[in-house]
């Protein structure tokens, strides 16, 4: 899954390899080292980036007290709703890495993925807002089942995009079936992620430091 991640970089490093021209304000982007679901933050459509809630909870979930969903799965992309986002309202998210928690002796111990050649990542995105934002709309994240070899603590981690890939996705002539044999077929793979435990203080959503993105001695 994917329920915490890290945006540090200025926005044009994220923005720039999608759209080179494309205006927006210059503190759309604030670094955050954990980044918490339910909270605004960038996220990349076709005509540029902007700020939504990290969460979707559709009106029956919200009359009957459902948490808001953080991300999607890939095998439910022609299912209800999920439809309708994949073929219109596609976004990319972007980040540095994510977390994962293992449960360890003395708690949770929490890991941070993240690519091996320092790029930037284009997590696909869905989005619900159309026009306006109403009460429960918001985008969530793709996931796909985890490779096998990446760190064994969930059976689910983010669809990472190369930047050409992201630009397709966005794309508004990309159909329904080109955006999910995009999505099955040219995930990043597993050999491109390196992990490594860091502090436990990313365990509580408000802290924020530059230091969780660097990894502790496991002794």
């Amino acid at each position: 899954m994917c329920g915490r991640i890290s945006r540090a970089r200025q926005g044009l490093e994220y923005v720039v390899p999608l759209m080179p021209d494309v205006e927006y304000p210059e503190d759309l982007f604030r670094p955050s080292w954990n980044v918490p679901p339910g909270s605004k933050q960038p996220v990349i459509y076709s005509d540029g980036p902007r700020l939504e809630h990290w969460g979707y909870r559709p009106a029956w979930a919200i009359a009957r007290k459902v948490p808001m969903m953080v991300n999607a799965r890939l095998d439910k992309a022609a299912t209800g709703t999920w439809k309708s986002m994949w073929k219109n309202n596609r976004v990319i998210v972007p980040a540095d890495g994510w977390y994962e928690w293992v449960l360890e002796e003395g708690g949770k111990q929490p890991y941070f993925i993240t690519p091996i050649d320092g790029e930037p990542l284009f997590l696909a995105g869905l989005s619900s807002v159309r026009g306006e934002p109403h009460e429960g709309d918001g985008f969530v994240i793709v996931t796909d089942a985890a490779d096998a070899g990446m760190l064994d603590v969930h059976d689910r981690r983010p669809l990472v995009l190369t930047a050409q890939d992201a630009r397709r996705w966005l794309k508004p002539s990309t159909t329904f079936e080109e955006a999910l044999a995009l999505a099955t077929d040219l995930g990043t793979p597993v050999e491109a992620f390196r992990w490594f435990p860091v502090s436990k203080g990313v365990n509580k959503v408000g802290n924020d430091d530059p230091g969780f993105n660097e990894p502790i001695d496991e002794k």
